[in-house]
């Protein structure tokens, strides 16, 4: 999504984002707003942005893939679970490329990181 496009919620963000990957990024927020509900969803950057205290998670759309990024490092079960499953990861992030599923259990175990 072009960084110059200024969104006002998570919503719009995801209206305005590329068609091919507004279902992951429903998919995410919905997982998200699920699995964390006490955070708080804000754009900062851009970006939807969920937080609490400290913690934050946010989704983020890209030409060929979408990330979700946590507060902190993945751990090793999780960075493990996620390149057995074809996933591309970085310190704290899961990029999830536009021709895969949403790994929903992959997801919830990243959540429950900063949860």
């Amino acid at each position: 999504m072009p960084s110059r496009v200024k969104v006002t919620d998570t919503n719009d963000y995801i209206t305005k984002a590329a068609i091919t990957t507004q279902p992951i990024l429903r998919t995410l927020d919905q997982l998200i707003t699920t699995e964390l509900p006490d955070f708080t969803a804000k754009i900062k950057w851009n970006l939807p942005f969920y937080e609490h205290g400290k913690q934050y998670v946010s989704i983020a759309a890209y030409k060929a893939h979408v990330s979700l990024s946590i507060a902190t490092d993945l751990d090793d079960q999780t960075l493990t679970a996620a390149k057995t499953a074809g996933y591309a990861t970085g310190q704290k992030r899961l990029n999830i490329q536009l021709n895969q599923p949403v790994p929903t259990e992959l997801v919830k175990q990243v959540l429950q990181l900063i949860a």
